[in-house]
């Protein structure tokens, strides 16, 4: 089952519409280490030389993401608009696979195009495609191989899992659970010589990886500097059970944040009222669990944050098993109004300055990098040193990390001593470093944009004529 016409037009305006809005974002979060520290050090020692990051850069991740944008670093010159074309292919392709997925539960052309609009609607979906970001590929080959799995295509399945092992950790983790999927929806047919032969064969370049990983580096997650702290620093099995609670707290809360609540208390008042009898309902739920189920259970054991990112092919399902509920009412479109109404507000969600938010996860962030180049304008124009502006991540270090525009100068941790710190609501600060903020630094300057801060603070009120 092909998309039509219609819905390539649709596809290729999404694209064009999410590239250029895109545009004005830098390199963001984690993306610092995942695109510039890892395209820094391909680009300069050979973009094979996997094995050349310094430790301090050196996630243990695939490079595949790293790679291509050096690629075309080499070819077209390191600067984000040629960092944000590489991902252009893969945005279509992520569209593409998403209405593909759609296509194989809803056969009608006008409900097949309505619950695709309404998966797109989703906020972190939106954001992770607007940023250059390892998550558009891991996105585009995860739906590539889910869509491969349901179509029974086993030549793509096989391309798309090699390339997905490459991707990241995490890109592995999620061929697990796609592996579950296949054995969820073709348990009779899964043992056949294809099938297994489709498995061997996608596997190979990760479990290459990892192996080679282990006999070049000695470790794969566990950074010998801890530049990313202990994922399993636990203090005792009482500590290890707390936050195994509290993972399951912030899981479930990824699931509700930014407008999801509405599609889910949907999807779960209509399942307990109704009880359909619909097998699209019992596979999509078990594409929801099983396609991130690996993730999610390594996720709660671990101490660091979950990203809500890890789960959108789960939202995905989900909101397409909201769809097919709300065709059975007759209040449909409103309904339907409702829905693609929660998750568009989601975007304008923002949480009190203390309260942690994902700010990769929700078209907000988008409001971020016009105050933050205003705030840099006003630096420059008063001659303020970045040198002895201290500021938070993701903005800390060289500014050409987020920028990559060849600027060196380099901000500094916050310690409570520096004269001036660029501070942003979208910097998740710690009690203790917000508390001293406030009570020892003075606002001087501020931006804003549609809830978003970007401010700058000084010791005193005088901000001229320091270089």
């Amino acid at each position: 089952m092909s998309i039509n016409r219609t819905e390539h037009i649709v596809i290729a305006l999404l694209t064009l519409i999410i590239a250029v809005a895109g545009l004005q974002t830098g390199i963001f979060w984690d993306n610092l280490v995942f695109i510039t520290n890892m395209g820094d050090a391909l680009q300069m020692n050979g973009l094979l030389a996997w094995g050349s990051l310094p430790i301090p850069a050196d996630p243990g991740h695939p490079l595949l993401p790293a790679t291509l944008v050096a690629a075309a670093w080499n070819l077209f010159g390191r600067s984000l608009l040629v960092s944000h074309i590489v991902m252009w292919p893969f945005i279509y392709g992520v569209l593409w696979q998403v209405c593909r997925f759609c296509r194989f539960f809803l056969h009608n052309d006008r409900h097949t195009l309505a619950a695709f609009l309404l998966l797109m609607a989703d906020p972190t979906l939106l954001s992770q495609l607007t940023l250059v970001s390892p998550e558009v590929l891991l996105l585009f080959f995860a739906l590539l191989a889910l869509n491969a799995i349901l179509y029974q295509q086993h030549l793509l399945k096989t391309v798309a899992l090699a390339f997905l092992g490459l991707v990241s950790l995490r890109g592995m983790m999620v061929c697990g659970g796609l592996f579950l999927i296949d054995l969820w929806f073709n348990h009779r047919q899964f043992l056949n010589r294809r099938n297994l032969f489709s498995y061997a064969i996608g596997a190979l370049p990760a479990v290459s990886f990892v192996v080679w990983r282990l006999i070049a580096k000695g470790w794969i997650i566990d950074n010998p500097m801890n530049t990313w702290g202990d994922a399993t620093g636990y203090d005792s099995p009482i500590h290890f059970l707390r936050n195994v609670g509290f993972n399951c707290i912030v899981l479930a809360h990824r699931f509700l944040d930014f407008g999801r609540i509405v599609p889910m208390l949907f999807v779960v008042t209509m399942l307990i009222a109704c009880r359909p009898k619909d097998r699209r309902i019992s596979q999509l739920v078990a594409i929801a669990i099983l396609s991130t189920i690996v993730v999610s259970l390594s996720s709660i054991c671990i101490i660091n944050t979950m990203g809500h990112r890890y789960y959108i092919l789960s939202y995905l399902s989900i909101h397409l098993t909201a769809f097919i509920l709300l065709l059975r009412l007759h209040h449909r479109r409103t309904w339907y109004a409702i829905l693609i109404g929660s998750l568009v507000a989601g975007n304008f969600i923002i949480y009190p300055d203390k309260t942690a938010q994902g700010w990769d996860s929700s078209l907000a962030q988008l409001n971020y990098w016009h105050p933050r180049r205003q705030m840099l304008q006003y630096i420059d124009e008063n001659h303020i040193s970045v040198a002895h502006t201290a500021t938070f991540f993701p903005n800390w270090g060289i500014i050409d990390m987020t920028d990559l525009n060849g600027d060196t100068r380099s901000f500094i941790d916050f310690t409570g001593n520096e004269p001036y710190v660029f501070y942003s609501n979208v910097f998740n600060l710690s009690d203790e470093d917000y508390e001293l903020l406030h009570r020892n630094y003075v606002l001087v300057q501020s931006y804003s944009q549609l809830g978003v801060r970007v401010e700058l603070y000084s010791k005193t009120s005088h901000t001229g004529n320091e270089k």
